[in-house]
């Protein structure tokens, strides 16, 4: 009973600095907008005809993307997608949805494990700078916790919650690659057997 309340508390408190990762993202988006204002006065006339003659659509806002990884060990087998759909508020911040989908195949002289790994949540990307993406991500993973009972059938949830970052490089006007170290913060003991979301977590993904 004290193990699982002081998990509760572990995660509370991650929670809370995923929640104030967050706010500063906002905060750097709010201060980047307020660049944008600034440059934009700069020249009213011009920018503001601009700005008149194009239209908002949804679709030059959207970002869609992902990675794809594949793993093999002796015995083990891993293919793992990470799809996302993000919003491009500017081009200091991106946030979105992101999901997973993971296949692990374990196999020994003693038995053979397979199954399927699911979830999805949120992400917020920001751009400080022009070279540098930082990241955070919270999901719920769907998962069998073989490594801990293995004749347990129910499937378990993790909340992995995910914060790092890395470099970015932008390679037209919409599309670009980021290749990140990412560090997961209620790492749950078991739950690295079964997934990629062991620390420390290595990512490369391509949005367009």
């Amino acid at each position: 009973m004290i193990e699982v309340i002081e998990e509760i508390e572990t995660m509370k408190k991650h929670t809370l600095l995923l929640i104030a990762f967050l706010t500063l993202i906002g905060v750097g988006q709010g201060f980047a907008q307020f660049r944008d204002f600034e440059d934009d006065n700069s020249d009213n006339n011009s920018n503001n005809n601009r700005r008149t003659a194009q239209r908002y659509r949804l679709i030059d806002h959207l970002r869609f993307g992902g990675d794809f990884g594949l793993g093999f060990t002796s015995g083990n087998f891993t293919v793992q997608f990470n799809p996302q759909v993000g919003y491009y508020f500017n081009q200091y911040i991106t946030a979105g949805i992101i999901a997973t989908y993971e296949y692990y195949k374990y196999s020994s002289s003693y038995n053979s494990i397979s199954s399927s790994v699911y979830g999805g949540g949120i992400y917020a990307d920001s751009h400080p700078l022009d070279f540098l993406v930082v990241h955070a991500e919270a999901q719920a993973i769907c998962y069998d916790n073989y490594w801990s009972n293995y004749n347990d059938p129910d499937k378990k949830v993790d909340i992995p919650i995910l914060i790092g970052g890395g470099y970015h490089r932008q390679i037209t006007d919409r599309a670009s690659f980021n290749f990140m170290l990412l560090w997961n913060l209620n790492a749950t003991k078991g739950l690295e057997n079964n997934t990629s979301f062991s620390n420390p977590i290595i990512r490369a993904n391509i949005t367009f």
